[in-house]
């Protein structure tokens, strides 16, 4: 139960502490540099408006603990809120490097 817990807490800090790394003299350069804390914001609230913690604490929990007691013969779950974040940066013209 404890580690259950650790894992709660865990996943409720860094669905929020996500922070792309950004190339911010690629693409449009200057043009949308400046932008850029607005975009990532506005970006992250897009993102955790469209994903279900339980999903995700579900798709966290499976990568973690069911597959390497299947010896990761199962496909691992995607995660949603990352590259819904990457992806909306993206269209606003920034390039992510990870």
């Amino acid at each position: 139960m404890n580690r259950l817990k650790y894992l709660v807490i865990a996943l409720m800090t860094t669905s929020c502490s996500y922070k792309p790394i950004v190339d911010h003299r690629g693409l449009q350069g200057k043009e949308v540099a400046f932008r850029y804390n607005d975009d990532l914001e506005t970006c992250k609230s897009i993102a955790k408006d469209n994903t279900n913690n339980v999903v995700e604490f579900t798709k966290l929990t499976y990568n973690w603990y069911v597959r390497p007691s299947l010896l990761w013969l199962p496909d691992e779950l995607e995660y949603t809120y990352e590259p819904m974040v990457k992806k909306c940066l993206t269209n606003r013209g920034h390039s992510i490097l990870q």
